[in-house]
């Protein structure tokens, strides 16, 4: 079968024979051989036709795609456009914040009490007691440790408010009764108020907890010796020495105690003890030469005092003592020597017109 179309070697539309150019691209169709392109059962291009006239026609469907297709670009567009804005936010209007008149609040009660104790006892150790006082407060409330009760005593203790204060220091120890620290600094601070008979119990109660407490165990020895009260301090210093058998300070005070209760036997030793471990301890020396005295042992006083003497001859107190077992063994001369001694090496002493009116009081007696 003939073919009734030239194909256009440009862009393949079919022509008629009878056309010279091609009616779609204008390409000239001489020389080009009827059907050669589309020959042997070639088809068009998918959507077109071939019309009667042998040019190519459009397929009456392509309208219809080109609306449909049109209609799903426009669709796709819109449906953007919707996404778009749905995944926008909505901007909310902020309400109106008051401007803060207090410092911001920490993330916990703890954290907030750590802090404000921190701070406060910064505050304190650089002697600014009335933020220490606030801060320290404020731990309080978040937290009530006795360690923060001790602080906030301590600022009221320095800040003038002892009543305040001791009551705090009695709170920090009531707060944690095991552990002997709080009611030692309230034991202290009940001393330093002048509150002594207080402060005894309290350091009783503090021994309590931890009966071989050095500190508190000499603390309450000294309210006791500083009342007068010798007796009373006898078993806190026995305990001290039993734990410091090396510390002669208070073996000197527990041979006064054991004095002033009678037992010189235990005094005696107690002095001895030191003059061991320090020859030239006059003082003791002193004491224990009246201790034999009163065990009526005159000859071992004077024996006593003049090793002393050896040691060092102007020790005035040796002097003095001896003038004192000489004065009452009735040996006048000698006496008045000894306390001759003793106001020539100790013109700024105390009791030198005493002794100075003895000497002519007994030189007197001995001229006669």
């Amino acid at each position: 079968m003939a073919s009734n179309f030239r194909t256009c070697p440009q862009c393949s539309t079919r022509n008629r024979l009878d056309k010279e150019f091609c009616v779609k691209c204008g390409e000239p169709l001489e020389g080009v051989k009827a059907g050669d392109a589309v020959a042997a059962g070639k088809k068009g291009k998918p959507g077109f036709h071939v019309s009667e006239e042998g040019e190519e026609a459009q397929s009456p469907l392509v309208p219809l795609v080109f609306v449909i297709l049109t209609l799903g670009v426009a669709f796709a567009a819109w449906r953007t456009i919707q996404n778009a804005d749905a995944a926008t936010p909505t901007p909310v209007a902020a309400a109106p914040v008051a401007q803060a008149s207090i410092p911001p609040v920490v993330p916990t009660q703890m954290a907030s009490g750590v802090q404000a104790y921190t701070a406060g006892m910064a505050a304190l150790r650089a002697g600014d007691y009335v933020n220490a006082t606030r801060l320290l407060r404020e731990a309080i409330a978040a937290a009530n440790k006795p360690d923060y009760r001790l602080g906030l005593a301590e600022a009221l203790e320095k800040s003038g408010f002892t009543s305040d204060a001791l009551a705090e220091y009695e709170t920090a120890a009531g707060l944690d009764t095991t552990n002997v620290r709080y009611t030692s600094e309230w034991a202290k601070a009940l001393n330093r108020a002048g509150r002594n008979t207080e402060a005894i119990r309290v350091y009783d109660a503090a021994l309590q907890i931890d009966r071989d407490n050095l500190a508190n165990l000499r603390e309450v020895a000294n309210l006791h010796i500083r009342a007068n009260d010798l007796a009373k301090a006898r078993p806190y210093l026995e305990r001290i020495v039993q734990l410091q058998p090396d510390d002669l300070a208070p073996k000197q005070n527990l041979a006064r105690a054991l004095e002033a209760t009678r037992d010189l036997e235990g005094a005696s030793k107690q002095y001895r003890d030191i003059l061991t471990a320090m020859p030239d301890a006059d003082l003791t020396r002193a004491l224990l030469s009246d201790v034999l005295m009163k065990q009526s042992k005159p000859d071992q006083a004077l024996l006593l005092l003049e090793e002393g003497l050896k040691l060092d001859a102007n020790s005035a107190i040796m002097y003095r003592e001896k003038g004192r077992i000489l004065d009452r063994q009735g040996n006048k001369a000698d006496a008045v020597l000894a306390y001759q001694q003793y106001v020539r090496l100790a013109p700024g002493a105390t009791d030198i017109m005493a002794f100075t009116a003895r000497i002519e009081q007994l030189s007197a007696s001995v001229e006669q």
